[in-house]
């Protein structure tokens, strides 16, 4: 999600969108799309909001009784709340209807509804028995029909109760004032959740967030409908009865299914995520279009027992994520996926056994219902913001476990014991508060800590800020700023111009000093030092241990920075030693063959040859290319193979920024081209190649595309020529494939996602993201 989520250290980089924590965070430069996107979320917001104020205006003008209602151990409705001073004596009376008596042609009419606990039940989505429910749908056309006639009597109705005489009350609107306050702390959640999951969609449109956004939508609209039902009571009309039971089923499974696709996709990407996903969407689908009546008890289970089954599927991947690859984001949710199913489960039985006390199964299904869907909008709502620090994850995973074991206790003490409601929450409060204390040490001591990751990260973190150094000296005080940060969590890090012989520490260890020395990327008079203050948020002071470890982190950046200069001023040596053997050695000889030549044929290709001599000499020879000047040559290049061939050049070229191109990286392009157009010429006996070069937010991409006799490239059995493709283009940490194109030929694809960091001096292919980061995979391409 972006989510809603944290960065993985093998994230998504095959994307150019931020992820749901560098937007939330502000780790990450806004893109260049953000514009629309803003505007977009402030359009849906709007809408959100403007929606809510026409369902508030709605229910302002809903009919309302001057009193309240509620149930009692004996299956009865007492009236109690009353509003109006003259109707005081009716506090605590029996109400069995309410009838309406109006003049008619033959006499006098009388429409009578019941008041039945049913009357009070606000969803009939957890109404188990199919009567029940169609019994409560009927309690509500009787009541819509009453309303409609009494609209011509000033809504003047007349109320049955029980050993007391009849008595008279006008039916008036709820008005603004009316409506209740738990009605604007819902739907202002409801907005904040939405909310929430607008923001992850739009900051990264990926199949994750997408399904964050589902789930944030399902969350949101359980609420919005909880506020709405608290503030109709009997008053719901018979088309939002139906309406509420089918949404809210909906909503259910969609959560589900959410679930399975948040745990394949985030914090890393499963392999086979797309059938895990499917299968879940499918299940969640075949659920509401076989059961969604609810036509006999036994649906209603297996819906529950789906919902339940895809959250356990949800579970055990993220189980399997963990292992794959350890995160404390996923150790999380699945705390409070478990949490939730558990609550889930209790919440069912609790409403099942509940049976045995009308009134007790009616709070259960108001209010029970009520605590879980806030529980688990308030997870959705806060899940993209826990993951800036993992004790936050920790300590929130645990108290969100108490209060959700507090309030199933509660649930359970009422159905099974028949408690009262205030000491069966005095227990639980007490029970889940103790267990808490008992078991957070013992927890947090088994968690992964910030420590063990950083320490972890800790030389790969280092090689990514040598790379980044190499490309930009001026960032290495921010690098190391960040790397600080990392490593000891302080309060606050100051730069400051200045000289310390070697790192130490200051205040009785509340400050670390570390220098950062010149090693000769600037001038040594420009050194400054690292002020680093209360270690881990003021929790601890540094120690001796602390200031050995970033002493160490020091000498290794400087036996990283001068170990590359060294092997880069190697490289560059021999790659002019070669150059200049290959001009004076080889061209000469191809100079002498071309003034030989037999013919004027032969005379013309070794002419071409020492033009691509010249080409390749000048490349090695060259200390750096802009991208602007390499296109150039390869275009010219390009254009003299193919007139050669008698072969037409199609050539474009895009860039928002002219990149100076290391010699990797001109090598494997200017190789990767020349491979390509030889093969549609030589094999593909093409007349016609379109080249298109595009560099744009960082993400280069280059099309080459023939119109030969080329076709079904997955059969091809890739030799040295395509095989050297693929290597070059997984040096620089980019994507390959080829396709066919219509009405002949073939296209083949280079993405290289961060196309600046992509130094191929790892050696393993994956590319250097200057933040250090990998967003997960999200691409439709593979390299083959």
């Amino acid at each position: 999600m972006a989510s809603p989520g944290p960065q993985s250290s093998q994230g998504d980089r095959r994307t150019g969108w931020p992820s749901l924590d560098e937007v939330l965070q502000g780790a990450h430069e806004l893109p260049r799309w953000i514009g629309w996107r803003l505007r977009a979320l402030v359009a849906t917001v709007l809408l959100a909001c403007g929606l809510f104020f026409l369902l508030a205006h709605w229910l302002s003008t809903q009919p309302h009784l001057p009193f309240a209602l509620k149930a009692t151990p004996e299956g009865l409705v007492k009236i109690q709340n009353v509003d109006t001073p003259s109707l005081m004596h009716l506090e605590g009376r029996v109400l069995d209807g309410v009838r309406l008596d109006r003049p008619v042609e033959s006499g006098v009419q009388t429409l009578s509804t019941p008041i039945e606990l049913l009357s009070l039940q606000r969803s009939a989505r957890w109404i188990i028995d199919p009567d029940l429910r169609q019994r409560h749908l009927q309690l509500h056309e009787r009541m819509g029909a009453l309303l409609q006639a009494a609209a011509g009597q000033n809504m003047k109705v007349a109320l049955d109760l029980r050993h007391t005489p009849d008595e008279s009350v006008t039916i008036t609107p709820v008005t603004w004032a009316g409506l209740s306050p738990l009605f604007w702390l819902l739907g202002l959640l409801s907005i904040a959740v939405f909310g929430v999951g607008a923001v992850v969609l739009l900051a990264g449109p990926q199949w994750r967030n997408v399904a964050f956004a589902a789930l944030a939508l399902s969350q949101s609209g359980q609420l919005m409908f909880i506020a709405i039902e608290n503030n109709l009571d009997l008053f719901a009309p018979v088309w939002f009865v139906q309406l509420d039971m089918q949404l809210r089923l909906v909503f259910d499974l969609v959560g589900a299914a959410a679930l399975v696709q948040i745990a394949v996709l985030h914090p890393h990407r499963m392999t086979g995520w797309g059938w895990y996903a499917a299968l879940a969407w499918l299940s969640a689908l075949g659920l509401w279009l076989g059961l969604s009546q609810l036509d006999s008890t036994l649906n209603w289970w297996v819906v529950q027992s789906g919902c339940v089954g895809l959250s356990i599927a949800a579970i055990s991947l993220m189980t399997a994520s963990f292992h794959i690859e350890p995160h404390p984001f996923t150790l999380m949710m699945r705390r409070l996926v478990v949490v939730a199913v558990l609550t889930w489960l209790l919440l069912s039985l609790a409403i099942w056994r509940g049976v045995t006390r009308a009134d007790m199964q009616l709070n259960i299904t108001n209010f029970g219902v009520l605590t879980w869907q806030v529980f688990a909008a308030m997870a959705v709502l806060l899940s993209p913001y826990l993951s800036r620090s993992r004790p936050i994850l920790q300590e929130f995973s645990l108290l969100a476990a108490s209060s959700t074991i507090a309030a199933s206790l509660d649930l359970l003490f009422v159905a099974v014991f028949s408690l009262g409601q205030f000491t069966s929450m005095t227990l639980s409060l007490f029970f889940s508060f103790g267990l808490y204390l008992i078991i957070r040490r013992w927890v947090m001591t088994r968690l992964p800590g910030r420590d063990s990751l950083t320490m972890e990260r800790l030389f790969q973190r280092l090689y990514r800020i040598a790379r980044e150094v190499e490309r930009q000296p001026d960032t290495l005080d921010a690098s190391l700023m960040r790397l600080m940060r990392e490593l000891f969590d302080p309060l606050e890090v100051t730069l400051v111009p200045g000289e310390v012989g070697h790192t130490a520490l200051r205040g009785n260890g509340s400050v670390l000093l570390v220098p950062i020395p010149g090693w000769g990327i600037r001038p040594a008079a420009a050194r400054h030092v690292l002020v680093l203050k209360h270690s881990h948020k003021g929790q601890r002071l540094f120690t001796s241990e602390d200031a050995r470890l970033a002493e160490r982190v020091m000498e290794q950046l400087y036996r990283a920075l001068s170990f590359d200069q060294a092997v880069e001023q190697g490289r560059s040596e021999e790659r002019l030693r070669i150059a200049q053997d290959l001009h004076d050695d080889i061209g000469a000889r191809l100079l002498t063959l071309m003034y030989q030549a037999p013919n004027a044929e032969i005379e013309e290709y070794i002419r071409h040859t020492i033009q691509d001599l010249k080409t390749l000499t000048r490349g090695l020879a060259a200390q750096s290319h802009l991208l602007s000047e390499a296109a150039g040559e390869w275009k010219r290049d390009l254009s003299q193979r193919l007139a050669a061939a008698r072969c037409e050049l199609d050539w474009h070229m895009f860039q928002d920024t002219d990149l100076t191109l290391t010699m990797v990286q001109w090598s494997a392009l200017t190789r990767i081209m020349r491979e390509l157009v030889s093969n549609a010429i030589s094999h593909a006996k093409a007349k016609r190649v379109q080249v298109k070069l595009r560099l744009e937010n960082d993400r280069l991409t280059l099309s080459v595309e023939d119109n030969g006799m080329g076709r079904a490239p997955a059969t091809w059995s890739h030799g040295l020529g395509l095989g050297g493709v693929r290597k070059r283009v997984k040096q620089l940490g980019g994507n390959v494939r080829w396709l066919e194109v219509e009405p002949k030929g073939i296209r083949c694809e280079v993405v290289i996602d961060y196309f600046s960091g992509s130094s191929g001096m790892t050696g393993t292919g994956t590319g250097a993201h200057p933040g250090g980061t990998h967003p997960g995979p999200d691409s439709q391409f593979s390299s083959h």
